[in-house]
């Protein structure tokens, strides 16, 4: 199992994390269809089973944090992950009709702060055609390492580590 870069605990005065259980697999993997998709499916079509499979293998791998909100069920949730000179974000999903009233950009926030208390950065991979969700790093301070057919690259990096380079 990879190490988390978040653990469980509040998240400021209206969220929370939680560490994710086998009870919860079903709706993550809906929500996780729901957001990667249409993205999916545009690069390589789309093959259930496999998605299924792939999602469980993370799952066990580096565990889920489910996002909370005070007096609310699940908003989504989050995958991170510690690496030696980063903190990376494998996902963050939630649920459509919580995306846009500002619980990713306190999520990442969090994640940000998580790096820059330790001094090094954040990194993430993001669809090309999620244009959405590039713009919504972008706006956080993430800039493009390299890309890919499939993917951009992104990273953040705290002001004094940004200085150095």
């Amino acid at each position: 199992m990879r190490e988390s870069a978040l653990s469980a605990g509040a998240v400021g005065d209206r969220l929370w994390l939680r560490v994710a259980d086998a009870i919860d697999k079903p709706i993550l993997f809906r929500w996780q269809v729901d957001a990667y998709r249409a993205h999916i499916e545009a690069l390589w079509g789309w093959d259930a089973r496999w998605q299924e499979r792939d999602f469980n293998k993370l799952f066990a791998a580096l565990p889920p944090l489910v996002i909370m909100q005070r007096g609310a069920d699940a908003v989504g949730y989050i995958q991170s992950q510690r690496r030696a000179q980063s903190l990376h974000l494998a996902n963050i999903v939630l649920r459509a009709e919580m995306r846009g009233q500002g619980i990713g950009t306190r999520m990442l926030g969090h994640l940000q702060s998580r790096a820059s208390a330790d001094g090094i950065a954040v990194t993430l991979k993001v669809f090309r055609s999620n244009k959405r969700a590039l713009a919504f790093y972008r706006g956080l301070g993430f800039e493009e390492t390299s890309r890919s057919n499939t993917h951009f690259e992104l990273r953040w990096l705290p002001g004094s580590l940004a200085k150095r380079l």
